[in-house]
């Protein structure tokens, strides 16, 4: 019976060209070897499986071979190609780190390197997993590094580069080996396929690429052990039910359910997800990867980062240009934020369905928002034309806002908000207040030039207003939307609210924040105006860091945008005198007598 070798073993590069997906470092090493540019050594870095083992070996082979073809093929017939293929070669030694990592490994290493080649013109030494050394090794390791024999060449290996001392990447010509592309694999594996007359889907091929993430030794593992599964024929169905992979088919269907905002098709789908033994995270990762495959399929320019088969390109593009730019990148982004709080949930499932139903909220958000019809040409030709609003006016209407926040509706007008006179429409006369009436500035402020130097600013006007309008109403009508209408707050919704944001305060572990806030109640004491009380200097200084985001949070959920907050510090009246251990034992004792032979019994010294 014909002993069995797995596919990496077997189809394992032996010259440069054979090498997959490392072009650039192989033509980099071909181009020294043919000019004679050979550094003594070299530092190969990168992920498992792409190959840096295989070029360090070949290296060492075509260094050493004495009938070197034009293309940088080994003979395969001189004494160091013979005998590296017989296992026994006196010129190459390879080295394991992870196992050989103390300094007399390191001492044993230098012995062996001063003694010249007898076959050949070249001694390798390939360090495989050259991280694990220690930092005494490392440090033993240096002079060797730096200045070896000139027969000597040196091949470090690594998967971890940053665990490297900067001493010994100087010294070393450092290659980054790159993860390979799914198409460079099922190119690969379409090869191996055809050398074994394995009939093989191409879409399965691509699953297997894609479970390989850049490793080719993964993907051949990987392939061997499907081979063993299904035979000489080896279809998509055959690799989804091995390899535990969700088919494309769920996420084509689940973005379907988004787009037409069914929500009960989607947990359907999910619920058959999970029934077939996937979990949610899995599916969650994978819904993030089809609206990124999705995204890139919306421009030509990124339809290369595609990596799927051939066959499917084409209905990924159809499904992309279905999809609103903004509901894609609106669930990536709630995919993202599900990925980060899945393992930290309680219930997974439902953290899942949440997500899809926002996503199906999500859709449409793009819609134009549908304008209201204009007024006729015969409404406009009857109604006269608006002035220019006062820029002026319109500058701060924040401070204009907090002035007149306090007056009953009706009360005054603001002058920006009133028609002004035009030809044939004289506006009727309204009631202004005389001391607006006898500012000699007031009188330009109606014209919709910008104030000049000298003018009244409007934080002077909103003064006057707060003045003038605390007399009795003018009996102006009331504007529609002003400032002066104010919504009511709610004593009992303040109250909830506000023990809201101590309790997440709380959950933040700002527990002295949190027994200030709580310490006592606020109180309306005005339309837009809450106060609180405080009885000393920490619970001051804790409410000044707070407030900007404690005002902010009642405006917002008190829906009252003008409110504004006043803490007041309350004088301490209860001065009673604090008791001594002393005092409170004569207290005890009092009620109890007996405490005081116990006292005397033990002679305890409770102080003066």
């Amino acid at each position: 019976m014909e002993r069995y070798v797995v596919s990496a073993r077997k189809y394992r590069p032996s010259t440069f060209d054979s090498v997959v997906g490392q072009e650039a470092v192989t033509s980099t090493l071909s181009n020294a070897i043919r000019n004679d540019h050979l550094a003594h050594a070299f530092l190969f870095c990168g992920p498992r499986g792409v190959g840096k083992t295989t070029c360090a070996r070949i290296l060492a082979r075509t260094v050493n071979c004495e009938n070197l073809a034009e293309d940088l093929g080994t003979c395969g017939v001189c004494d160091p190609c013979r005998t590296y293929e017989e296992g026994h070669s006196l010129n190459i030694y390879e080295l394991d780190a992870a196992s050989n990592n103390s300094v007399e490994d390191i001492r044993n290493l230098i012995l062996q390197v001063q003694i010249a080649p007898q076959v050949g013109s070249k001694k390798v030494y390939i360090i495989d997993e050259v991280h694990m050394l220690s930092a005494s090794a490392f440090n033993a390791f240096l002079k060797l590094l730096e200045e070896p024999p000139s027969y000597a060449l040196f091949i470090l290996a690594t998967t971890e580069k940053h665990k490297i001392l900067p001493t010994i990447l100087s010294r070393c010509q450092v290659f980054d080996f790159r993860r390979i592309s799914v198409g460079d694999t099922v190119r690969h594996l379409e090869g191996i396929a055809a050398q074994e007359r394995i009939q093989a889907e191409p879409a399965a091929l691509h699953v297997i690429a894609q479970k390989a993430d850049g490793g080719l030794r993964d993907a051949l593992s990987i392939f061997d052990q499907l081979v063993s599964f299904a035979g000489h024929s080896l279809t998509y169905q055959d690799v989804l039910s091995h390899l535990n992979v969700l088919d494309h088919e769920h996420y084509f269907r689940m973005t379907e359910a988004i787009l037409a905002r069914d929500s009960a098709a989607c947990f359907v789908e999910l619920d058959h997800i999970l029934s077939e033994g996937f979990d949610g995270h899995h599916f969650i990762a994978g819904l993030g990867r089809h609206f990124r495959d999705l995204l890139v399929c919306r421009d030509p320019r990124s339809l290369d980062l595609l990596d799927v088969s051939e066959d499917l390109k084409p209905r990924y593009a159809e499904q992309a240009d279905k999809m609103p730019f903004e509901l894609l990148v609106k669930g990536l982004e709630l995919i993202g934020e599900c990925d980060v709080q899945y393992k930290l949930s309680k219930d997974p499932r439902l953290l899942v369905e949440v997500v899809l139903l926002r996503m199906c909220e999500a859709q449409g958000t793009g819609a134009e928002i549908p304008v209201p019809p204009g007024p006729t040409a015969a409404e406009k030709k009857k109604s006269p034309p608006e002035p220019a609003p006062d820029r002026t006016l319109q500058r701060d209407p924040g401070s204009l806002k907090k002035a007149v926040a306090s007056d009953p509706p009706g009360a005054y007008e603001h002058p920006a908000r009133s028609k002004g006179p035009s030809p044939g429409n004289e506006p009727a006369p309204t009631a202004v207040p005389e001391k607006l009436r006898d500012d000699p500035a007031s009188s330009q402020r109606s014209t919709p030039k910008r104030r000049m130097a000298g003018q009244v600013s409007l934080k002077e006007m909103a003064a006057v207003v707060k003045e003038v309008t605390s007399a009795p109403t003018l009996g102006t009508a009331p504007l529609q939307g002003s400032s002066a209408e104010h919504k009511a707050i709610s004593e009992g919704l303040l109250q909830q609210v506000w023990h809201d944001y101590a309790l997440a305060r709380k959950k933040e572990g700002k527990n002295s924040l949190h027994a200030t806030l709580v310490a006592n109640d606020p109180e309306i004491s005005g339309p837009s105006m809450i106060t609180f009380r405080i009885v000393n200097e920490i619970q001051e200084k804790y409410l000044k860091e707070e407030s900007l985001d404690l005002v902010g949070y009642l405006r917002k959920e008190l829906e009252a945008p003008a409110l504004e907050l006043k803490v007041e510090k309350e004088e301490v009246t209860d001065l009673r005198p604090r008791y001594t251990p002393l005092d409170r034992f004569k207290i005890l004792a009092e009620r109890n007598p007996a405490l005081i032979k116990l006292k005397e019994g033990l002679d305890l010294d409770l102080g003066g």
